[in-house]
């Protein structure tokens, strides 16, 4: 019948074969140093860029560092890690070769990251030339912050174009709105009509006065030519309705004429108006386009982040890979389980193999 897991008699026979252990440790770390001492090295260099929000010391145009734009930020990695610029990289290094690919040569030469709750953006590259990664990842910060100052400035241009734009058009509705004024006082003049309906206005004030005068002399002939029969009177009569009439009629050509003219000066006040109007908004819209004109470019280059490197990275000293220490610590401890997983199934096998004998004392080899 098989026996029950005898913990002293496991411990026993781990003793019994410490140097397979031993051997196995040993061996581990040996092969693990001979190895990562044939590895070649590879040197990791590091740049550090700052991006310092828009508006500069101004805190009316400062954006608030809040944990959301500072997250926002990390859209500059974008910058850093664009295929077009590590390929310039690549090239003005000489790193382009026809084993890999660009991207898998990425992966493995550069790492972008901005650190979290910071605004702080690091570049690191690795290469196996530190001098070599230095300078790549110098010129890969300098690239990202004239990259970034690039796109800025052509943000701004686009801003600018557009108020300018705008300005061009108020300009152009302005005179537009003056050729159709002028145009207008000159055909359609306002005064001169005026004039002619005011004069036209005393004149008929003047007739008036005359028929009235005309009209009382015809009332007086009419009181004579009943008392004597006198061929004079009755001429004078005759004369007098003659002025009356006339009087009359000029009165009433007058006053349609003033009406008509009324009418016309009504209509082209109207128009002259509306003309008057709408150059005034030309001139208003002119003065708001002149006015965002100029905050667009006074604002010009506060608006966007400002990338500045801080760091452009030292020349590393010591290999970032392989990393002996961490090789030979892994190896050891790998070797040290798979031996004593060894042991372990060597003496699993052993007791099956002696489950039918006499069990043995404790402490006693087996």
């Amino acid at each position: 019948m098989r026996e029950s897991f005898d913990a002293f008699e496991y411990v026993d026979y781990l003793r019994d074969r410490w140097r397979v252990v031993a051997i196995a440790c040993g061996a581990a770390v040996l092969i693990s140093l001979i190895v990562s001492l044939l590895l070649p090295k590879r040197f990791t260099a590091t740049a550090t860029i700052i991006i310092e929000p828009p508006g500069g010391n101004d805190v009316r145009t400062a954006t608030a560092v809040s944990p959301v734009y500072l997250e926002s930020l990390r859209t500059y990695e974008r910058f850093a890690t664009s295929d077009t610029l590590f390929l310039r990289a690549a090239e003005r290094f000489h790193l382009a070769g026809a084993s890999s690919s660009i991207e898998s040569q990425k992966r493995r030469v550069l790492k972008v990251s901005k650190l979290r709750d910071t605004k702080i953006l690091e570049i690191s590259a690795t290469l196996p030339d530190p001098k070599a990664a230095q300078g790549f990842v110098q010129y890969m910060a300098e690239q990202t912050v004239s990259m970034s100052r690039e796109e800025n400035v052509a943000a701004d241009q686009d801003s600018i174009t557009e108020a300018e734009r705008q300005t061009a058009e108020s300009r152009d509705q302005l005179k537009h709105a003056q050729a159709a004024w002028t145009a207008s006082a000159t055909k359609e003049p306002v005064d001169g009509l005026q004039s002619e309906i005011d004069a036209d206005t005393d004149l008929i004030a003047r007739l008036n006065q005359d028929l009235v005068d005309a009209q009382a002399g015809v009332a007086e002939y009419q009181d004579r030519q009943k008392q004597s029969t006198d061929s004079f009177d009755a001429q004078q009569l005759g004369a007098a309705r003659a002025r009356a009439s006339v009087l009359a009629k000029r009165t009433q050509e007058l006053q349609r004429a003033i009406a008509e003219k009324s009418a016309i000066l009504s209509r082209r006040n109207a128009r002259q108006g509306a003309l008057q109007a709408a150059l005034k908004m030309a001139q208003a819209a002119l003065e708001s386009a002149d006015t965002h004109l100029r905050e667009v470019r006074a604002a010009a280059g506060a608006r966007g982040e400002r990338l500045r490197v801080i760091d452009p990275g030292i020349v590393p000293q010591r290999p970032s890979s392989p990393n002996i220490s961490l090789n030979v610590v892994a190896a050891l401890f790998l070797a040290f389980v798979a031996s004593v997983v060894y042991v372990s199934f060597g003496f699993a096998y052993r007791r099956r193999a002696v489950a039918f004998n006499p069990p043995v004392k404790r402490g006693l080899r087996a």
